[in-house]
């Protein structure tokens, strides 16, 4: 961060479920946030229903500077910012628009490359993204790390899309 007065993605930790209800507040206010959010089915004993939950539950980014990151602290439901050695996370513009590119996607895959190898996808809306292919539940899936907030980003995808780098 190069001056207080500088706009970052600061990475605001919210109580249990208040993502959406800040992010509503923060856009009424005309500020400028980012929820993630992804499209998860959830079934019940008599139906089945869409709905949208957030990527990376209790975060919300918001776009602000470090004078004006204070004030926020008086908005309902958000606890702190999340900070590594006493000065506050951010997250860069290519990571935001990296995170939008995984919202609401997923591929099917056939494992065949090595897990833990450092892949780039060659084809598909994610070409040139960089990450590492790891397996969960037997699946192979690609993913990128956000440092800042200890999470991970993850994909099935069609291993002809992608290659080792």
């Amino acid at each position: 961060m190069e001056s207080i007065s500088q706009r970052s993605w600061f990475i605001a930790y919210t109580y249990p479920n208040f993502e959406k209800k800040i992010y509503g507040e923060l856009i009424r206010k005309n500020l400028k946030a980012y929820l993630p959010m992804q499209r998860v089915i959830r079934e019940w004993s008599d139906r089945k229903k869409e709905i949208q939950m957030p990527l990376f539950p209790n975060y919300i980014f918001i776009n602000t500077t470090e004078k004006e990151r204070i004030s926020f602290f008086k908005i309902n439901g958000i606890l702190k910012f999340i900070s590594f050695d006493g000065r506050p996370a951010v997250i860069s513009d290519n990571e935001i628009v990296n995170i939008r590119r995984f919202e609401d996607t997923i591929f099917e895959v056939e494992p065949h490359l090595i897990e833990g190898e450092d892949v780039m996808i060659v084809k598909g809306p994610f070409t040139g993204l960089c990450g590492t292919l790891f397996s969960k539940k037997g699946k192979s899936r690609f993913g990128i790390r956000l440092l800042a907030i200890n999470q991970s980003l993850s994909l099935e995808i069609d291993i002809s899309c992608i290659r080792k780098i």
